[in-house]
């Protein structure tokens, strides 16, 4: 515990003294204010209900984190850190230039039943994590990435889901030392920590030929949670689900939703399909797309990714040492939460109480959030970062 207080204590002196040059690195917001605007919106300050920050039981032959129907098997989510650097694809006939896409769209996402996005650079480049749960019981994915470095947040979030996660890397340097953090945290000694750039882990990882380095490293979810002890426990915190969306009468349409993080090739899209329910994710104009493994992601072998539910859960940034590459995410705490699920929008809350609890999604009665069953897209998103929705 002392060892752990003093971290933070680091943490926190790093935090203050970046605070002060973090203006240095002001995004760019391009994407057009439209529609309703949320930017920069005065904390909600959401009260919590009574039980609304208990750990719910798990129902059985029931996922915790979709709601989806699950075979009996073991609860070891997988964290994976995936990179999302520009790409290029012709769209009608047009080059478009966006995060993600292309030669670089990822491989595996089909499997996430998470999809988290939060800042990588100060001036609006992010990084994402697959959370693979569900596919794990049936020994899928075997293939992941292209995977790259993990930050201060990435470990506080595998601290969240008490699982493995699998990275290339990450900063060592005073205040901001992932490795230093998980030894801190009682991770390394869990064995649920791969750094996928240390020897050992050629029977869970490799080099696609065809992709240039050093984003082309792939892993084997699957794999990296076989490894993980028999005698390390992840316990699972249920998410409330509902068979019909509560949030319908008195909630705003919100058909499509636009996400400027402050660089204008990460722009991200989500339009609602009310056939399948479903937010379809879009970079740029592109569909964002994922193939099932790293052998093969030809265009025949892609989908688009699709969400039941989409939380932009409102965070903090600081930057170790006031550099711009080295985001340190307030993942401790409260905040706004903009939600939106089944066509509305729900003007919500987060609380997270400990490094150790879990993250809890309030609606805007302070009620604990209930999602549609399946997969969730959660953006770690600066309180100053442009986001706007509408009903069209």
């Amino acid at each position: 515990m002392k060892k752990l207080v003093s971290l933070l204590l680091i943490v926190m002196l790093a935090m203050t003294s970046a605070s002060a040059l973090a203006g240095a690195y002001d995004p760019d917001y391009t994407m057009a204010a439209e529609g309703t605007v949320l930017q920069d919106v005065a904390d909600r300050n959401i009260t919590p209900a009574a039980g609304a920050l208990d750990i719910n039981p798990v129902i059985e032959g029931e996922s915790p984190v979709t709601g989806l129907p699950l075979a009996e098997g073991r609860y070891m989510p997988v964290l994976v850190q995936i990179t999302n650097p520009e790409g290029l694809v012709k769209i009608d006939g047009k080059n478009v230039t966006a995060a993600g896409i292309g030669e670089r769209a990822p491989w595996g996402g089909q499997y996430a039943d998470i999809v988290y996005e939060g800042i990588l650079y100060r001036t609006g480049q992010t990084r994402i994590t697959f959370l693979f749960s569900d596919s794990l019981v049936d020994g899928l994915p075997t293939s992941a990435g292209p995977v790259r470095s993990a930050r201060i947040g990435h470990v506080l979030l595998r601290e969240e889901w008490q699982g493995g996660i699998a990275f290339a890397g990450g900063p060592r340097r005073p205040g901001n030392n992932i490795f230093d953090t998980f030894k801190e945290l009682g991770a390394n000694d869990k064995g649920v920590v791969f750094n996928l750039l240390d020897n050992g882990y050629e029977s869970v990882s490799n080099r696609v030929s065809d992709l240039p380095g050093p984003e082309n490293l792939n892993v084997n979810p699957a794999g990296i949670q076989a490894l993980i002890p028999e005698t390390t426990v992840a316990e699972p915190h249920p998410f409330l689900f509902a068979d019909l969306c509560p949030y319908l009468e008195g909630y705003e349409l919100a058909y499509t939703i636009n996400l400027d993080w402050g660089h204008s090739k990460y722009i991200s899209h989500f339009y609602y399909d009310e056939t399948t329910n479903l937010y379809l994710r879009y970079s740029g104009d592109a569909p964002y797309m994922t193939s099932a493994n790293s052998e093969d992601r030809s265009e025949e072998n892609q989908e688009q990714m699709a969400f039941s539910n989409v939380i932009i859960q409102r965070v903090g940034y600081d930057y170790a040492n006031g550099n711009s590459t080295m985001p340190l995410m307030r993942a401790v705490g409260q905040g706004n939460a903009d939600i939106f699920i089944g066509g509305r929008y729900i003007p919500g809350y987060w609380v997270r109480e400990s490094e150790t609890s879990p993250t809890v999604f309030l609606d805007d009665q302070g009620n604990e959030l209930v999602l549609t069953r399946g997969t969730t897209f959660i953006a770690h998103f600066p309180p100053e970062s442009l986001l706007t929705f509408s009903g069209l």
